[in-house]
């Protein structure tokens, strides 16, 4: 398994992903109202803590069972799908039970048609993931990440057509969104288990293994997007006005353009990881975090200068209330980045339940911390709950590994003088290439 190979065309896929996201972006802010834009982002963030919900845990664990020996590929991706599909009729079950409480405590007294729209919206992600995770398995990143481009590409066509073209609003724009990713589901599946078979025979023992890895994860994994989102639905819980919810969502959606480097370096990281020597785990975290660090920096540094003239300009001017959270807010994604890489040490040494101890304590400080802000403060005080939280989480992953890998602070979090001279040999290499061409 190339880990190079692996990180960088994800890299590239991440920024085409990044490109069509902020396309997706300006336009529901140019073509939605400011309140009906402030919906739409709770709807998405009801349906991601769906997905989560369901997930049981079951892409993390469906790589590290594919890994081991005397497991199929294909068994190892059935026991993944079976508990997936329980998990998600559950929830079904539970969103049509439930459905008026859902929108009055969290979709701020919408149409129940949104509730089952943020199902959709779970249902197309969940099982995409489910099939992302066997791509990144068996080695497929080719197909993983043309299926993820055709997802965002798809996002932003259908979304272009119905608020663009055929002028059907919110609900229009949701479920072109939803019809489409279910679609692009269906294909980038059947590509997918093509490759890893499947096998749905009721094999208790593979069944049994699947679910108890996949829960110490999915503890990790749901807290993990219930802090990065909680802010969103406390304020929706809080009846803030839509239209600063959509203020703040406008900062979140920028300041994620960031994570494309460690979203990209995380997903190949976890399958590299579990193929090297168990004592070289730590090392190559270490090296792998110093160098997010450093470029996660810069980008950062570059978004603080162009942020208070490229948001109004791409959003439009009722949106430059939004640069004054995303300032708060950059520090916050290199502490994301850290916590993203050092966490996957824990998961690739069988340890995620470290993972979701310090998810716990983060979520916990964020949920007070916004509960006490944001009344106050409105969505700078949900800024600023969210570097809080951030910060404690960065510093007790990072405090754990030092303990167990010896790799202390500096050696994880600062590139040294033989990083650079790396970086200059590439470039140099990189330069005589270029010319011999």
């Amino acid at each position: 398994m190339n880990f190079a190979r692996n990180a960088s065309s994800t890299a590239v896929t991440q920024v085409a992903r990044t490109i069509l996201g902020l396309g997706l972006a300006v336009l529901l802010a140019r073509w939605l109202s400011e309140a009906d834009r402030g919906v739409y982002a709770v709807v998405v963030t009801l349906a991601l803590f769906g997905e989560q919900l369901a997930q049981l845990g079951m892409r993390v664990a469906v790589i590290y069972r594919m890994s081991q020996p005397g497991v199929t590929r294909a068994r190892a991706v059935g026991a993944a799908l079976e508990w997936t599909l329980g998990a998600f009729a559950l929830l079904a079950v539970l969103c049509v039970l439930f459905v008026d409480p859902l929108r009055e405590r969290f979709l701020l007294g919408a149409d129940p048609i949104f509730v089952y729209l943020a199902l959709a919206l779970a249902a197309a992600d969940l099982f995409a993931g489910l099939s992302d995770a066997v791509a990144r398995g068996i080695d497929r990143f080719d197909l993983r990440n043309a299926n993820q481009i055709s997802i965002a590409l798809g996002s932003l066509a259908a979304a272009w057509a119905a608020l663009v073209v055929f002028r059907t609003g919110l609900v229009g724009a949701l479920l072109a969104t939803a019809g489409a990713r279910i679609g692009l589901l269906l294909v980038f599946s059947a590509l997918t288990l093509r490759q890893s078979g499947i096998d749905l025979s009721a094999d208790r023992h593979e069944l049994r293994e699947s679910l108890r890895f996949g829960v110490q994860g999915h503890a990790q994994g749901l807290l993990a997007k219930l802090h990065e989102r909680a802010d969103v639905m406390l304020m929706a819980a809080l009846r803030v006005d839509p239209v600063q919810i959509a203020v703040y969502a406008v900062a979140v959606s920028v300041i994620d353009r960031l994570r494309v480097v460690p979203d990209s370096i995380a997903s190949a990281l976890l399958p590299k990881l579990a193929t090297v020597a168990p004592a070289e785990t730590g090392p190559y975290t270490a090296r792998v975090t110093r160098h997010l660090v450093f470029w996660v920096g810069l980008s950062g540094l570059a978004l603080a200068v162009a942020a208070p003239f490229l948001v109004p300009i791409l959003f439009g001017q009722p949106y430059a209330a939004s640069v004054a959270p995303l300032f708060v807010l950059l520090p916050a994604t290199a502490m994301l980045a850290v916590r993203t890489m050092v966490s996957t040490y824990f998961v690739a040494v069988g340890r995620p339940g470290f993972n979701a101890k310090v998810q716990a304590l983060s979520v916990a400080v964020n949920v007070a911390a916004n509960l006490w802000a944001i009344p106050r403060h409105g969505v700078l005080g949900a800024a600023f709950a969210s570097l809080l939280s951030y910060g404690v989480e960065a510093i007790a992953t990072l405090l754990a590994f030092r303990r167990e890998t010896g790799c202390g602070l500096g050696r994880t979090l600062v590139v040294g003088r033989k990083d650079f001279e790396a970086y200059a040999g590439r470039a140099r290499r990189l330069r005589e290439r270029l010319g011999g061409a």
